[in-house]
């Protein structure tokens, strides 16, 4: 709870987590979610803290780890999402957005990630976020992982029901013409 040591704490976090060799230890796979909870806890108390965790966040998803099984790398990258997904609806959802634009490749976290946001997503939309999550599903990944059959039927119904949200909330706002294109090539 005090700023100083929370902030100490960040910047251990995303020392230890930069570094190429901490994935490969053995310790990885437990003291990940550990770090990964105290991060949330901390931005929680401090929010000027939360760009920092998306960056702490961001450095996690990138980690690979062939000596541990792929469910339990998953569940650390899932808990990435998750924090990330509450990032979003303290206020950084537009940052989230764009961090995931050149992360995200995972089919799997990809399907993750928005089965999160149409739980989350609420109008009134503000054009920018209506332009940053159009941007982020029409990029090959996401519309691969969205239009998979490994995506439940009624998730891709509740994306249609997102873009027309989109289009609603662009036909009530003037301007925002790049925002209205990529609304088109989405349809």
């Amino acid at each position: 709870q005090h700023a100083v040591v929370s902030q100490g704490a960040l910047v251990w976090m995303r020392e230890l987590a930069s570094g190429s060799e901490f994935a490969q230890t053995a310790s990885y796979p437990t003291i990940s979610p550990c770090i990964l909870s105290l991060a949330r806890l901390i931005c929680r108390h401090h929010p000027l803290t939360r760009p920092a965790v998306l960056e702490i966040s961001l450095i996690f998803l990138g980690h690979t780890n062939r000596e541990i099984s792929h469910k339990k790398m998953s569940s650390i990258k899932e808990q990435c999402i998750r924090l990330m997904l509450w990032l979003s609806t303290q206020g950084l959802a537009l940052g989230v957005i764009s961090a995931l634009s050149s992360e995200m490749e995972d089919s799997a976290l990809i399907r993750y990630f928005f089965a999160g946001v149409l739980e989350i997503i609420q109008p009134p939309l503000s054009m920018a976020l209506v332009g940053a999550l159009a941007k982020l599903m029409l990029t090959k990944h996401c519309m691969d992982a969205l239009q998979s059959n490994h995506f439940e039927a009624s998730k891709q119904e509740q994306i249609a029901q997102l873009i027309h949200m989109f289009d609603a909330t662009a036909d009530e706002q003037e301007g925002w013409e790049e925002v209205k294109s990529l609304l088109i090539a989405l349809k």
